[in-house]
């Protein structure tokens, strides 16, 4: 049986974010009310009692989250949006409060910022790899061709992709939304490379066995 709490985070892993980062899903830009009460020298159970107050009122509907505290206790937390954030900051008051409130927000917008870029380079990167997966159909039907008995026509497909995203991130089994846009970008480029060789190869009337390997070795000793 999975314990729940060994996929909890800890409070210092929490404490340790920036200030204002991309979730894991690149779904919103987004803070935590650990670091908020921390960087707004609040403690952390006031924070929780104001966004309780204002879900009683109707005024914002979030849901908590949990993380391990010094002792390995489960602890209470909320992940913020900006929205939600500025609610809950808005009532701080003093120079300081409108310093870390400025800080926030430049920071909401930068990794706004950032966030649309990375959702624009993982849309550009699907036709390339469509293109890129015609050309390594057409290979895998020549491949059983002429070694119907191997598995090498089967795998075709997770070899070449494997290969790319090992030389893109150095993880064969990153997922393309777990990757950075400058990872992304990398794909971009080496699907158009893998398509391109195989439509040269396949001019040259090779051999699928031949185009295979050779297409594996380009990839493998490409230098970025």
């Amino acid at each position: 049986m999975i314990n729940e709490s060994e996929n909890l985070p800890t409070k210092v892993e929490l404490l340790q974010q920036a200030l204002v980062v991309i979730d894991k899903d690149h779904k919103q830009v987004c803070t935590n009310t650990l670091k908020v009460a921390e960087h707004f020298g609040k403690r952390p159970a006031d924070i929780n009692r104001r966004i309780g107050n204002l879900i009683k009122k109707g005024k914002c509907k979030i849901a908590p989250t949990y993380y391990l505290d010094e002792q390995g206790r489960k602890q209470k937390y909320y992940v913020l949006n900006r929205k939600i954030f500025s609610q809950i900051v808005l009532g701080f008051t003093g120079d300081k409060a409108e310093d870390f409130r400025t800080e926030y927000v430049e920071q909401f917008e930068k990794n706004l910022e950032e966030l649309l870029e990375w959702r624009n380079t993982r849309h550009d990167v699907i036709q390339p790899t469509k293109t890129a997966n015609d050309s390594i159909e057409w290979l895998r039907l020549e491949l059983i061709k002429e070694i119907p008995e191997s598995r090498k026509p089967g795998l075709i497909y997770i070899h070449i992709q494997n290969q790319i995203n090992r030389l893109a991130s150095g993880n064969a089994g990153i997922k393309r939304n777990d990757m950075s846009t400058e990872q992304l970008k990398i794909v971009e480029w080496l699907e158009i490379q893998v398509h391109e060789e195989i439509e040269r190869l396949k001019a040259l009337d090779l051999s699928a066995v031949e185009i295979r390997a050779q297409v594996l070795e380009l990839i493998k000793e490409t230098q970025l």
